[in-house]
């Protein structure tokens, strides 16, 4: 694979171009852990264009489909540019862009219509390698620009003496797919069953969490239609992190992993150790300000880099390759004070595969 690092990056991205379609029209997928930085940059780069259109309205930095319509006088001119995005997690939209299979979008930038189209990918967002998904061929630019730790959270009703999962649990659990709460807190008088809720296969975070704990099988994940009243066994995982959210929130017990862009919202829930080892100093996420110490100096070893990917060959001159060249540093900027998500620079450690060895 191409990989550029960040600090590789090349000036160009950022050069002003004019296109000469009289419209631009770009399409971006990939995974969910860039919604807030993405939905930033985004916006921003339309405000310096005067009124646009945005569907859903308003913050829409948690939602997973949301499209753009406007003028970006920066970069295309006076061309009226539509950005839709899909952000279907890592593993999708790097198959999106590399076999060119369609992702579904918002059709409309008109807040509340809901119609959705097909189409092509122009860029993905991705917190794994391109190797480690099925999607090798053809390879994509990759840059490098941050790592997201995953986090291991419980829901309510889970016992407060589950504090820890060790990567050994995670191996059983995963192919369990529930076990007495005992399992996890030593106390055989804790009887109560933990169901194990994960994300399905499009997702990044499920190839992070099962490489670094070694887990090769299939794992069983547990679903509740009625609120944990009853549970029932679903091989291929939930599409969506929001539903994951709300599940934890809404019964228990069980545990489930997640970015901590979505973990901050299980107002419910309890972030976990990993390994006796949380990523961020304290036991407690916050949504101002986190020091990410155990992942950057190697004692974490649950994350993965951000990667922005182009198919190879791309102008920098191009449609696609302005976006990318503004978006890349926008992002990059963006991360110096973001919760959730480390700046690449900030690492002092690094590894070549997503759940490889963690070296200086």
């Amino acid at each position: 694979m191409k990989t550029i690092k960040l600090s590789l990056l090349i000036a160009a991205g950022l050069v002003l171009g004019a296109a000469t379609q009289a419209q631009v029209s770009l399409h971006l997928t990939g995974a969910v852990a860039f919604r807030g930085l993405a939905f930033s940059a985004i916006t921003n780069l339309y405000t310096t264009g005067g009124a646009y259109l945005q569907n859903p309205s308003g913050n829409a930095s948690t939602k997973n489909q949301v499209t753009w319509s406007g003028k970006i006088p920066a970069l295309y001119g006076s061309q009226t540019v539509t950005i839709y995005a899909n952000y279907n997690g890592a593993v999708a939209g790097v198959q999106n862009l590399a076999q060119g299979t369609p992702a579904a979008f918002l059709a409309s930038p008109t807040n509340g219509i809901t119609n959705l189209v097909n189409a092509t990918t122009d860029l993905a967002f991705s917190s794994v390698y391109q190797a480690t998904t099925p999607y090798t061929s053809p390879v994509l630019n990759d840059t490098i620009i941050g790592a997201t730790p995953v986090v291991w959270v419980k829901s309510i009703n889970s016992p407060a003496a589950i504090t820890n999962i060790t990567a050994q649990q995670i191996n059983v659990f995963a192919a369990n797919g529930v076990l007495p709460a005992s399992y996890f807190t030593g106390n055989a008088s804790d009887t109560a069953d933990i169901h194990f809720i994960t994300r399905d296969a499009s997702a990044g975070q499920r190839l992070i969490v099962f490489r670094d704990a070694g887990f090769t099988g299939t794992p069983l994940e547990y679903t509740s239609p009625n609120n944990g009243t009853t549970w029932v066994a679903d091989s291929t995982g939930i599409t969506s992190t929001t539903t994951i959210v709300n599940a934890l929130n809404a019964y228990g017990p069980a545990i489930s992993y997640i970015t901590p862009v979505d973990a901050i919202n299980v107002t419910n829930g309890t972030v976990i150790a990993y390994n006796v080892v949380y990523p961020f100093t304290g036991s407690t996420l916050s949504s101002v300000s986190n020091n990410y110490a155990p992942v950057i100096n190697g004692k974490y070893s649950l994350w993965g880099y951000e990667h922005i990917l182009l198919p190879s060959g791309t102008s920098p001159s191009s449609n696609i390759g302005l976006l990318y060249g503004a978006l890349t540093n926008a992002i990059v900027t963006g991360l110096t004070n973001y919760p959730y998500t480390l700046p690449y620079s900030a690492l002092q450690v690094s590894r070549n595969a997503d759940g490889g060895p963690v070296s200086p």
